[in-house]
Formats: C-alpha cells, structure tokens, sequence
C-alpha cells in the first residue's frame, strides 16, 4: 500500500509539509509595499527595510527585532495642507532601494514621500541628504551606477517629472512627461541605451541617457508597474513588457514595436516576474491581476495556466524554490489576506472521458500535444497561509528559506516551510 501510495503522489505531483509562522512584527502603522531583504551594514546578517503609511523607514533584525527606525514626518504648512491628504501626506508608498551610491564601500537607503520629498540614509538610518520636488513620490527610485562609475538616481513625481540627480543630490536633468509618474523608472543598457518608465495618462516613455524622448508607446490606462526588460529565450533579442491597468500587459521591441498583447479582466498594479519555471529554456511571464488571478504565460504571450484567488492580486509574484526540492513555486499574494503558493506548472485538468473520470488531474509541462487534448491546464494550489491584513507585498530570504510578508494591517509575517 506505501508504494503504491507514493507513486500516486509522484504523479499527481503532490506536495507535503506546509507553511509555518517563526514570528510576526507589528509595525504600528499601515503597510503600503514590499520590504527590501539586505545586508545593508555589512555584518554578514540581512535586515529587512520598508517604509509606513506615518513615514517611518524602518529596519529590523530577521529575527524580527527593531534594529533601528527613521522618521520622515514633515511638518506642513496650512497652505500645503489644502493640496496633501492629511491621512496619507508623510506615506511611504512603495519599497526602498539600496545600494552604494557614494562608492564609499557601504550602501545607502533611497527612498521617496507622499510629501514630495527623496530621501538617502546612510546604513544605520542616518540621513545624508533630500531632494524636495513638487509632487507626491510614489514609484522606487531607481538606483544605476554607470562604467565611469558615476551614480544615477531616477525617479519620477506626480508633478509630471521624471527626475535624474547624481550621487550628491544635484539635479542633472528633468523630464517633463505631461502626466504624473507613479511607475518606478528602469534603465536598459543595451547598444543603444534607454531610461524605460509608465505614465498615469497610459504612455511608456523611452528616454536617452541625456533625457531626450527616444520614442514613446500608448495603452488605454495607466501604467503604475515598473517595466520589465527580459531575453525570453536564449536565442532571442530583449523585449520590454508593460503591465497597464487597462488589463493589458504589452510585449514590446526596444524600439516600441508591439509584438503581442495578453487581456485580462482586471487592472494590473505591479511589475511582472519573468523566468524558467518549467525547465523548457524558456522563460515565462507571471503577473497578478485585479480579476483576482495569477497568470502564467508563454514567451509568446499564450497563456499557460491562471489561479483564481476570492479578491485582487496587486502586488508582483515571487518565484523561488520554497520546499528546497529543486523546483520553483510561484508567491502571490491576494487582498483577500492569504498567501498562496502555486505550482509552477499548474495542474493539467482532463474533461470527462467515459472510462476514466476518476483521473482528473495531474502535473504536466506545457507541451502541444498534452494541451490539445480533452483538458486544459490550470494554477496548482499547493499551500495557502492566512495573514493578518490584505498583502500588499512579499519577499524572499533565499539562504534561510524565508518568506517575508507585509500586509496593509502594518503586521509582518515570517513564513517558512516545515516539513509535516
């Protein structure tokens, strides 16, 4: 019975153990994004680092104690008042980014403000300098050091701008994109350089590295989703993809051809994930949408397989190994407050067969010939774990196996996977 138990779990590709607690933070304040895992003082031990809706930037152990805590608290004036919401004006909206902008040997924390303001901390949460703009800053900074080893900060402000200041703070240029910019800026290196990032009125925008318009690229909505540059295939030259909240996400040439498009029902928020979930040489796009799905999708814009959760899926999947067992699971998060961690390869779904109604799924790769039969493939739960708050974002600890999740209550879980 045992052998004939575990060959049917091989098959079906049945997962075991499950999701566990190590512990949980209270924050005291609501969480807008996803924390940052770094070592960023150079002790050989990762912190994690997030920022608040009451404009903390915070940074604590990965044991889950405070290491130490930044106020970004602005006083305003009666006058800026009437222009902020008072609930939301010291909000940090979206992740850190970190790394050594100076070339000093240690990495520094860049972050923006509801309040229009940039700001840089040294590794222990000291603060270097700020750069003050018109609007509120609600996308990553980008962070690119260049081959002459001079450092570039981007990012963009719902004053219209996109922003390019040096290590220093010192404005080099501006950008005035006609619309607010809430996307995080990306910049592709490749023979002709590009500065890659989304407009609340529905444009991509390509920029030189001097800040002059290279061409641009109309969706029908906004586009608050950091841009995605990727090789799909080995063989195959970069392309860009655009997530919208049109429901659309768009596969683009670096020159702003359209190559496909995929639809979906619902507004997507985030950046898509891209890699080889299926060991085919090939990588796949991942992406959340606010249809309450997450979607698997071939090089070629063809879906693979869709999960289905009970409410919006806004913040970007992870992909990482969980179980340590060699193959890939794919993170989400939903706002209807649960983890979910997917099989990669979905689970192929047969309709009914007289004869052989009792097989009805099994784990499969995305082949023609296994698709074109009287089936089709659909997102694998393996494990689900309810938090305490709607997710608004995840992160991985690949060394410790862990799974760093914040939620909108201002709690942060630490999830590992124990086997049973």
């Amino acid at each position: 019975m045992n052998k004939i138990t575990f060959a049917f779990k091989n098959i079906t590709g049945q997962k075991s153990g499950r999701l566990e607690e190590k512990w949980n933070y209270d924050t005291g304040s609501l969480l807008l994004s996803s924390p940052v895992i770094e070592d960023i003082d150079g002790d050989g031990k990762k912190e994690i680092i997030f920022g608040t809706k009451n404009g903390k930037l915070m940074s604590i152990n990965i044991d889950g104690t405070l290491k130490w805590s930044y106020d970004a608290h602005e006083t305003h004036s009666e006058v800026e008042l009437m222009f902020l919401d008072s609930e939301n004006s010291n909000s940090i909206s979206s992740s850190p980014n970190i790394g050594d902008i100076n070339n000093d040997g240690k990495k520094e924390i860049v972050f923006g403000t509801e309040a229009g303001k940039l700001y840089v901390l040294d590794s222990k949460g000291k603060e270097l300098w700020n750069f003050k703009t018109e609007g509120s800053i609600r996308g990553t900074p980008f962070i690119q050091k260049f081959a002459n080893s001079e450092t570039g900060i981007l990012f963009g402000s719902s004053d219209k701008n996109l922003y390019f200041l040096n290590s220093k703070g010192q404005l080099l240029w501006r950008y005035n994109a006609k619309s607010e910019v809430e996307s995080c800026p990306t910049i592709v290196l490749s023979q002709r350089p590009l500065i890659l990032f989304g407009t609340n009125d529905g444009y991509v925008h390509a920029l030189d590295l001097k800040g002059t318009l290279v061409w641009q690229f109309k969706t029908k909505d906004k586009i608050i989703a950091q841009v995605a540059y990727d090789r799909l295939s080995k063989n195959d030259v970069p392309v860009i993809i655009v997530a919208s909240t049109d429901g659309n996400i768009y596969c683009l040439t670096e020159t702003g051809n359209l190559l496909w498009t995929y639809e979906t029902d619902g507004a997507v928020c985030s950046k898509v994930a891209i890699a080889d979930i299926n060991n085919d040489e090939k990588k796949e796009v991942v992406f959340g949408s606010c249809d309450n799905s997450v979607y698997a999708l071939d090089m070629n814009g063809k879906k693979l397989w869709s999960y289905e959760t009970d409410f919006w899926v806004v913040a970007s999947p992870l992909i990482a190994d969980i179980d340590n067992d060699g193959k890939l699971e794919i993170v989400a998060g939903s706002y209807d407050h649960n983890i979910y961690i997917l099989d990669s390869e979905g689970s192929y779904v047969l309709d009914y067969v007289p004869g052989v109604s009792g097989i009805v799924t099994q784990t499969g790769h995305y082949g023609e010939a296994m698709t074109s039969g009287p089936g089709k493939t659909k997102g694998k739960k393996i494990w689900q774990y309810k938090t305490d708050g709607v997710v608004v974002g995840c992160a991985y600890l690949s060394s410790e196996k862990n799974l760093i999740v914040n939620t909108e209550s201002g709690k942060i879980n630490d999830l590992i996977h124990k086997m049973e």
